[in-house]
C-alpha cells in the first residue's frame, strides 16, 4: 500500500514538474490537449469497429469450418463404403476368373477325351475291317464323341459368357478404385481446407486480441490526458522563460538510424494513426545517452511504458526525455551539462527493440526534435 501510495506521490510529482513547476501553460495548450483527448476516443471507436469485424469473420470462418469439416465426415464414410465395395468388388472378380480357370482346365480334360475317343473309333473301324471277327461297336463310341462335343460347346458358351461377366466386374471394379482414389484427392483437398480456415481462425482471433490491448492502451492514455485537462482547467500557469538553448542546434543524444518519426505514424498491424512525440533511434544496448544541453535532472526512474526514464529541465521552458534505458547514470536534482552522459540505452518498458526514445517538451507540449537537433 505504501509503495501504491508513493507511486502515486510520484507521478503527481512527474505531472506537476512537467506541467506546473517551471513551465507556462495557455488555453492553447489546453485545447491542443481536448483535441489529443477525442483523437484518443475516434482511435478507440476505430479499434472497437475492428474487433466486431474481426469477430464477424470469425463466426464466418468458424461456420464454413463446420461446414467443411462434415465434408471431411461425410468423406470418409464414403471412402469407408468404397473401400468394402472395392474388397466386395474384387472378391466377385476373383471368382470369376477362378471360374473361368476351372472351365478352362474342364474344357481341356473334355476336348482331351474326345480326341481319345475319336482315336479308338479310328482304330476300331480299321480293325473292322481286317479282323471283322473282333469288330467293336463302333456307335458307343460315336454316341460318346457326340455327347463329349455337345459338352465342349456348352462349356465354350458357359466360359465365353463368364469372360463377359469376368469384363464387367473388372470395369466395374477399376471404376469403384477410381472413385476411392478420387475421393481421397478432394479429401486431401478438405484437410488442406480445414487446416488453412483454421490458420485464419486464429489469425483473426489474435488480430481480435491485438486491438483489444490497444484499446486498453489507448483508454489508459485518454484517462491521463482526461484528469491532466482537469488539472489544466483548475491551474492554468503563466511564467516568462527565455526558451534558448546555449547552442544553435543541440546535439544528438545518441548517434543511430531513426526507425520512427516524430508525429503521426499509420500502424498496419493496428489500423490506424498513432502519434508519436519524440524520435525513435535505434542502438545498440549499452550505447551511452548524452544530454543534449546542460539543466536539473527532473526525474530519474521506471515510469511504465517508457521504462527507466530521464527527464532533464533546462530551466528555459524546454524539457527533454530519454526513455527504454537500460541504466540510469543520474539522479533527480542532479545538475547536468551538455554532452555529459546521463544513462545506456536498452530496450525497457514497451520498448520492441534496442532503441532510444528522445523528446522534446516545451511548455509540456511535444515539439519535433528534428527542428531542434545538429542537421
Amino acid at each position: 500500500m505504501k509503495n501504491i501510495k508513493f507511486a502515486t506521490l510520484l507521478i503527481i510529482g512527474i505531472i506537476a514538474l512537467l506541467f506546473a513547476s517551471n513551465s507556462e501553460l495557455s488555453a492553447q495548450d489546453l485545447n491542443e490537449k481536448k483535441k489529443r483527448l477525442e483523437e484518443l476516443k475516434e482511435e478507440i471507436q476505430r479499434q472497437l469497429e475492428i474487433i466486431q469485424e474481426k469477430e464477424q469473420d470469425k463466426n464466418l470462418h468458424q461456420k464454413s469450418l463446420n461446414i467443411t469439416e462434415q465434408k471431411k465426415r461425410e468423406t470418409d464414410s464414403q471412402i469407408e463404403n468404397l473401400k468394402r465395395t472395392e474388397a466386395s468388388a474384387k472378391q466377385k472378380l476373383d471368382g470369376t476368373i477362378k471360374e473361368i480357370n476351372r472351365k478352362t482346365n474342364e474344357l481341356s480334360n473334355l476336348e482331351m477325351l474326345c480326341r481319345r475317343c475319336y482315336e479308338e473309333l479310328f482304330v476300331a473301324h480299321y480293325q473292322a475291317e481286317i479282323y471283322p471277327e473282333k469288330a467293336a461297336d463302333p456307335y458307343l463310341l460315336a454316341d460318346l464323341i457326340l455327347n463329349t462335343a455337345r459338352e465342349i460347346s456348352r462349356g465354350y458358351e458357359q466360359k465365353n459368357n463368364l469372360e463377359k461377366v469376368k469384363q464387367d466386374d473388372t470395369v466395374y471394379y477399376e471404376d469403384v478404385v477410381w472413385s476411392r482414389i478420387v475421393t481421397g484427392e478432394n479429401r486431401s483437398k478438405i484437410v488442406t481446407e480445414i487446416a488453412s480456415l483454421s490458420t485464419a481462425i486464429n489469425l483473426l482471433e489474435q488480430e481480435k486480441i491485438a486491438a483489444e490491448e490497444r484499446i486498453n492502451k489507448l483508454e489508459k492514455e485518454s484517462a491521463a490526458l482526461d484528469e491532466l485537462i482537469s488539472k489544466l482547467q483548475s491551474d492554468i500557469i503563466s511564467e516568462k522563460y527565455t526558451f534558448e538553448f546555449s547552442t544553435p542546434r543541440l546535439i544528438w543524444p545518441v548517434q543511430g538510424e531513426i526507425i520512427r518519426g516524430y508525429g503521426e505514424q499509420h500502424s498496419a498491424e493496428y489500423k490506424v494513426s498513432i502519434i508519436n512525440k519524440g524520435i525513435d533511434i535505434a542502438v545498440p544496448e549499452g550505447t551511452p545517452v548524452v544530454s543534449v544541453d546542460k539543466g536539473v535532472v527532473a526525474f530519474a526512474e521506471w515510469y511504465e511504458g517508457a521504462g527507466k526514464l530521464v527527464i532533464i529541465d533546462h530551466e528555459n521552458g524546454y524539457f527533454t526525455l530519454y526513455s527504454h534505458n537500460s541504466s540510469l547514470l543520474v539522479s533527480r536534482g542532479d545538475k547536468v551539462e551538455i554532452n555529459q552522459t546521463i544513462a545506456l540505452s536498452g530496450k525497457t518498458g514497451s520498448a520492441e527493440v534496442d532503441c532510444l526514445h528522445f523528446e522534446i517538451r516545451k511548455r509540456g507540449n511535444p515539439v519535433n526534435p528534428l527542428d531542434y537537433l545538429e542537421q
